[in-house]
Formats: structure tokens, sequence, C-alpha cells
């Protein structure tokens, strides 16, 4: 087989792949002979066709070399060969965790990957969440504080900003803290940040509510319909979203006659059955404005 150039498409140089005995071409190879062009990110990491990608949520960006213990006990080496390789492992061990601060960001992020592991979170919140720890060590925020806190108030911020839907509750019971504890250190990470917060949108939680009470897709639907002109008429500021979104499906559930317990929404939304029936209060005129019909 010989190859032979064509004009290139784009930045990248494409070749046809010309059979010297039969002369077939294939114009459009698998396998491309010219290197890619390196390019930057968003975060600044420069990508590149060799090497792991460089993640905010490896302590060393995976930019380090590491010599592991299966090539410094290379069989194929000489005796002074491999001694010099683990010595050398050695060192570099050493130097990786050298300072406090590697040595934090090293915790940090394995308590991180543990903790996304959990709550089963998508890639891009864990290199959120990672960027805005990194951040807060910067800052000096993290000195006094247990790391597993400050990375739990990371993950929320990191969620909240990502528009998943994790509540505090649910983050606090992973990182096996108070929810009043993990509240304190996730304030005191915003503020040092300066990161703005948007309200959070309690449609998100109405299918996992449902889901979990039991309630049917009829009384779903007719649950987020009531908190779409709850948002339009401001019905949800300052108001907790799970406790809303629980809130909306007793009231869809109590106008369709369906068989969904209060008590059941409660336990599945992390509030207390007096939080329903005060948000409930609260979107009923919401219901009004919908011209639905009034219930107890």
């Amino acid at each position: 087989m010989s190859r032979r150039k064509t004009r290139p498409r784009d930045e990248v140089g494409h070749y046809e792949v010309i059979c010297t005995n039969c002369g077939f071409v294939l114009s459009d190879p698998t396998e491309q002979y010219a290197a890619p062009v390196p390019r930057r990110t968003e975060e600044g990491l420069l990508e590149s066709q060799s090497g792991p990608p460089g993640r905010f949520s490896a302590f060393d960006k995976n930019l380090s070399t590491i010599i592991s213990r299966a090539q410094a006990s290379n069989r194929s080496l000489s005796a002074d060969e491999r001694l010099q390789l683990w010595r050398l492992r050695r060192t570099q061990l050493r130097a990786s965790a050298g300072s406090s601060t590697a040595r934090n960001l090293s915790r940090a992020m394995s308590q991180l990957r543990g903790l996304a592991g959990r709550l089963n979170l998508p890639e891009v919140v864990t290199e959120r969440a990672a960027l805005m720890y990194r951040r807060a060590l910067n800052k000096g925020l993290v000195r006094g504080r247990p790391i597993n806190g400050m990375v739990a108030a990371s993950t929320y911020a990191a969620c909240r900003l990502t528009d998943v839907p994790r509540s505090l509750s649910e983050i606090a019971k992973a990182s096996g803290m108070s929810r009043k504890l993990l509240a304190h250190y996730y304030r005191a990470l915003v503020r040092s940040l300066d990161v703005t917060m948007a309200i959070e949108d309690p449609l998100k939680r109405v299918s996992k509510i449902a889901s979990r009470a039991g309630a049917d897709s009829p009384t779903e639907m007719l649950a987020g319909k009531i908190l779409r002109e709850a948002i339009r008429l401001r019905v949800n500021v300052g108001k907790d979203p799970d406790g809303l979104a629980a809130a909306a499906l007793d009231l869809a559930a109590r106008i369709r006659g369906s068989m969904v317990m209060q008590r059941d929404l409660a336990k599945a939304a992390g509030v207390s059955e007096v939080t329903i029936r005060s948000r409930m209060r609260d979107l009923k005129a919401a219901a009004k404005s919908l011209g639905l019909p009034d219930v107890a």
C-alpha cells in the first residue's frame, strides 16, 4: 500500500490510501497520519493525543510523571537499573506529597471522587467541584475547617451551578455530616468565592419525589403546571424547592382525587408534613389563577 496526500479539508492533513496492486483508493482512512493540532480548553489545559486528559479532580491534574511499581520491577532490566528505578520512584512519591497543599489536595480529591460516586454525579459536576475546592484552598478558606466538609460544600455548589438536582440533605447524608453544618460550610464557600447562585427550580424535584411517593404521571404533570404558574407569580421566592415540589404534588393529587399520602410525599422530599401544608397554602393562589377547583 502506498499513500498520497490530498488537499487538506481542515487544519489536520488528510490522506488517500492507494493500493499499488489493484489501484483501490481509500479516501477516508480510519487512521490519520498527521498529528492533531494541539488546542487549549476553556480551563487553559492543553489537549494533546498522548497521555491522559488533564483533570481538576486529579490532585496533580494528571500532569506529573509517575514511575509505577510494574515499571520499577521490570525483569527485562538489569538489577542496577531496577534499583535505580526504585530509588527514582521513592523520590518521586516523596516529592509529590512534599508540601501541605499537595497532601491536602490528594486527600480532598480522593474524597471528592468517592462522594461523586455515591451521589452518581456526572463528570462535569466533579470537575466543577474540584475547581471550586482549589479556589477555596488558594484563598485559605480550608484552613481550620475539615476537608470533607469543604469537599461536600464544593459539591453542593457545583450541583447548583450545573443544575443537577441534588439536595443539601442528600449531600449531607452521603458525606456523613449534619445538614446544618454543611449549610454553614456552603455559605462560607459562596461568600469567599463571591459566587452568585440562581434560585433553585422546584420543577426539577417533582419527578424524583413523585417516583419515590408513587404518584402517577397525570398528577406529576398537573403539579408541574401548578409550579410553573407559581414561579410566574413569584410564589417560590425564599421557599425550599423540595417543600414546594411535594406541596404541588399533594395539591395535584387532591384536585385529581388520586391516592397519594401526604406522609409518603414528606418522606420522599425530606421535609415535614407541616411544611407541605404551609407550602400548599401558598400554591393555592397559583391553582386558582389556573382555574383549578379549590380543595381543602
